[in-house]
């Protein structure tokens, strides 16, 4: 029996696939879950597996999303590497491998983004202002 086509809001990602990037096509079906979770996604043209996380610090992660989450909460209340592991019961290293997914998946998303911002004099001052102003805040706080 031929699994059902839906629409779905997943696109084929392989580049020689005729449907590359091509939304609203039955071509997508689901395939099962991987390890962790995750929907596995074929493509009906190209016979190619994909999963959805593909580009984002979820891809290849053993871990769930769930707990890539709550790892990343911790990173924002500036919890130390030892304190997260601690508190979330990882390995040390799996706090590192989520922390360096993170940051890089940051750096792209930074890069992308802020390009060839035209700012005036006041729009930079009124910036470097408030990062000042967090700043003392936060050296009053500790």
């Amino acid at each position: 029996m031929p699994k059902k086509r839906r629409k779905l809001d997943v696109v084929c990602s392989n580049k020689k696939c005729k449907c590359y990037n091509k939304k609203g096509l039955k071509n997508i079906v689901r395939n099962g879950k991987k390890q962790n979770g995750t929907q596995n996604y074929k493509c009906t043209e190209c016979n190619k597996q994909f999963v959805r996380t593909k580009g984002t610090p979820l891809y290849y992660s053993k871990l769930p999303k769930k707990e890539v989450k709550n790892i990343c909460s911790h990173f924002v209340e500036k919890n130390s590497f030892r304190g997260v592991a601690r508190s979330t019961k990882h390995s040390l290293n799996a706090i590192y491998r989520v922390a360096d997914k993170v940051g890089r998946h940051c750096k792209k998303v930074d890069e992308e983004f802020l390009v060839n911002l035209d700012l005036d004099v006041v729009e930079a001052d009124e910036i470097f202002s408030f990062i000042k102003k967090r700043r003392r805040t936060a050296y009053a706080k500790a």
